[in-house]
C-alpha cells in the first residue's frame, strides 16, 4: 500500500502553479547567486590544482578520482582556460543537483498539490543551505559528487516505488547504476551511498526483498564497470590514491582529542547546513527511521515509509562513518557531505510539525542571513578575520605573484641557460602560477616542505631539469622558505634572490613569497628528495 504525503497546509489545486513558479524562481535565483559569487571570487588554489588535472586527463589522480577534472575540461572547452571556464562545468552540475532535488521531492511527496509544495521547499533548501549554494560555486569534487549522488538517489527512490522484479523498477535501477558510477568517479566517499542502501535493505524486511530483484545487481555491475578504470589506474600507480585517502581519513593525528574532534565535526555540519536546519534535518531523519521501523512487518516494499527509511539510513551512514574517523583524526567539514542529499529530500517532504512550523521559518531565515554574510565576505572583507585566516583570502594575490615570476623569467641572469623552467614548493602555488602566467606553462611543484600530491606522479623537475637549464622558483618569504631555496641552490652553478611579493586582498596582506632564480643546473636529484617512492 503506497501512500502520499498530505498536510493541512498543503496548497489547493489552484495554487499548484504558484508553488511551481516559486520553485522555479528559487532555482533560477540560486543559479544567478552562484554565478555572481563565481565572478567575484578568484580561483582558489585547490581549483587551479584540479584545473591542472583537466589539462592532463587520466583515469585517476593522487587525491581523487577524475570526475572534477572531466567537469572542468568540459567547461574550459566551452569558455577557455579562464576562471569562468574552470567553474562552468561545476555550475552546470549545481543546476542538475538543484533541479533533480526539486523533481525528486515532488515525486516523493506524491505529486499533486503536496508534491508541488515539497518541490518548492526543496528548491528553497537547495538555495539557502550554505553547503548547497556556496559549496557548489567552487570547482571541487563535491560539485560532481552532489549532482551524481542526487540523480542516483532519485533513481533509487523511483526504483523502490515500483514493484520488485518489474520492468519499470529495472529501468530505474539502470539509471541509478549509471549515476552511482558517476559518483564513484567523482569522489571515493560516494561508496557510502550504496553502503547505506545495503544496510537499509539488511535491516528492513520489506527492503530485504529487493535482494531477489535483478535491478540492484545490474546497477552494481554498471557502477563498478564505470569505476573500473579508476581501479586500474591505482593498480598501475601502486594504489597511491587509495592509500592516500585511507591514510588521510584514518591515520592517527596529534591535534585535539577524540571528544573535541567529534564536537568539531558536528559543529562543522551545523555550519554547512545552518544550526537550526541541521537540527530539524536530524529530527526528520530520526522520524523517518522510526516510522519505517514501526511498520517493518506489515509494509509493502513500495510503501512510502519504506522508501523514506532507506533515504534516512543513506543519510545516517556517512555521519556514522566520519564519526569513527574523527575518533582518530580531525574531519574536514565537507567530508560527510553525503549526509545532505537524502536529508534534504526528507526535510522537504516531511509532515512533522517542526519541519513546517515556526522553527522551519526560523531555520530558513538564519540560513539566509548566514548565506548573505558569507556572500558579502566573498565580495569584500566584512568579518573580523585576520587575512591569513580567511579562507576566501587564499584566492587573492596570485596574479601579483605571477607577474613577479614572469619578470624573473625574463631576467638577464638566466641568459645562457638551455631551458628555463618554473616551479614552486607546494601544489597550491604551482597550480596558481600555471594558471596566471601568460603562457600557462608547465610549472613543477617541488614539495620539499609540503605533502605529496599529483605533481609527484607526473614527470617533474627531477626528470625534466637537465644540466645547463635555468629555474625560477617561488618559496615562502620566511626562514624556512629561504632555507629550502638554498637547498635548491646547491643543485645549480649560480643562484639569485629575486623579488619579495606581498600577496594582498583589498590592501591587507594575506601571505608573502620570495622569487629565486637559478642558472646552469648541475646536480639536480633524479628523484624527489622528500617523496622518492611515489610512482
Amino acid at each position: 500500500m503506497s501512500t502520499t504525503l498530505e498536510h493541512p497546509d498543503s496548497p489547493r489545486p489552484r495554487d499548484v502553479t504558484t508553488q511551481w513558479c516559486l520553485a522555479a524562481g528559487w532555482v533560477v535565483g540560486a543559479a544567478l547567486l552562484r554565478a555572481l559569487l563565481a565572478a567575484v571570487v578568484p580561483l582558489l588554489p585547490d581549483e587551479t590544482y584540479y584545473w591542472e588535472w583537466s589539462r592532463r586527463l587520466e583515469a585517476g589522480y593522487f587525491d581523487h578520482p577524475p570526475g572534477i577534472a572531466l567537469l572542468i575540461h568540459i567547461g574550459t572547452d566551452l569558455l577557455g582556460a579562464t576562471a569562468a571556464g574552470v567553474r562552468a562545468g561545476p555550475a552546470i552540475a549545481a543546476l542538475v543537483t538543484h533541479v533533480t532535488a526539486v523533481v525528486c521531492a515532488w515525486q516523493l511527496a506524491g505529486k499533486g498539490a503536496a508534491g508541488a509544495q515539497a518541490a518548492r521547499r526543496a528548491a528553497m533548501l537547495m538555495t539557502l543551505l550554505p553547503i548547497a549554494t556556496l559549496g557548489l560555486v567552487l570547482a571541487t569534487p563535491d560539485a560532481a559528487l552532489f549532482a551524481t549522488a542526487m540523480v542516483a538517489l532519485f533513481a533509487v527512490e523511483r526504483a523502490l516505488a515500483h514493484p520488485v522484479r518489474s520492468w519499470v523498477s529495472l529501468g530505474w535501477w539502470i539509471v541509478a547504476g549509471v549515476a552511482l558510477g558517476g559518483a564513484f568517479v567523482s569522489k571515493y566517499t560516494a561508496v557510502l551511498l550504496p553502503m547505506g542502501l545495503v544496510i537499509a535493505c539488511l535491516l528492513h524486511p520489506a527492503l530485504r526483498r529487493r535482494f531477489l530483484d535483478a535491478g540492484p545487481w545490474v546497477a552494481s555491475v554498471i557502477a563498478l564497470t564505470l569505476f573500473a578504470p579508476v581501479v586500474a589506474w591505482n593498480l598501475f600507480n601502486d594504489w597511491v590514491s587509495f592509500r592516500f585517502q585511507l591514510g588521510h581519513g584514518f591515520n592517527a593525528a596529534v591535534r585535539g582529542n577524540p571528544v573535541s574532534r567529534e564536537l568539531e565535526m558536528l559543529g562543522g555540519q551545523a555550519g554547512l547546513a545552518s544550526p537550526i536546519l541541521f537540527v530539524i534535518m536530524a529530527i526528520v531523519v530520526v522520524a523517518a527511521l522510526r516510522e519505517g521501523w514501526r511498520t517493518r512487518h506489515t509494509a509493502d516494499p513500495t510503501d512510502l515509509p519504506v522508501r523514506r527509511f532507506a533515504l534516512a539510513v543513506v543519510s545516517v551512514v556517512p555521519l556514522g562513518f566520519f564519526a569513527i574517523s574523527a575518533w582518530r583524526r580531525p574531519v574536514e567539514a565537507n567530508w560527510p557531505a553525503m549526509i545532505y542529499p537524502g536529508a534534504m529530500l526528507l526535510l522537504a517532504t516531511s509532515t512533522e510539525t517542526v519541519a513546517r512550523g515556526v522553527w522551519w521559518r526560523r531555520g530558513l531565515a538564519l540560513a539566509a542571513v548566514l548565506l548573505a554574510v558569507v556572500a558579502a565576505q566573498a565580495y569584500a572583507p566584512v568579518l573580523p578575520l585576520e587575512p591569513r585566516k580567511d579562507p576566501i583570502a587564499r584566492a587573492h594575490g596570485w596574479r601579483t605573484l605571477a607577474d613577479a615570476v614572469q619578470i624573473a623569467r625574463r631576467d638577464t641572469f638566466l641568459a645562457g641557460t638551455v631551458d628555463q623552467w618554473v616551479a614552486a614548493d607546494r601544489y597550491q602555488d604551482a597550480s596558481e602560477l600555471a594558471f596566471h602566467l601568460p603562457d600557462q606553462p608547465t610549472v613543477f611543484s617541488l614539495n620539499l616542505g609540503g605533502r605529496a600530491n599529483h605533481y609527484d606522479v607526473w614527470p617533474n623537475a627531477w626528470q625534466k631539469v637537465r644540466p645547463g637549464d635555468g629555474l625560477v622558483v617561488a618559496f615562502d618569504a620566511d626562514a624556512k622558505g629561504d632555507s629550502l631555496a638554498r637547498v635548491v641552490g646547491g643543485w645549480f652553478k649560480d643562484m639569485k634572490q629575486g623579488a619579495s611579493v606581498s600577496m594582498r586582498r583589498r590592501g591587507a596582506e594575506v601571505s608573502t613569497r620570495r622569487v629565486w632564480l637559478y642558472r646552469i643546473a648541475r646536480d639536480v636529484p633524479r628523484t624527489s628528495p622528500t617523496h622518492p617512492t611515489l610512482p
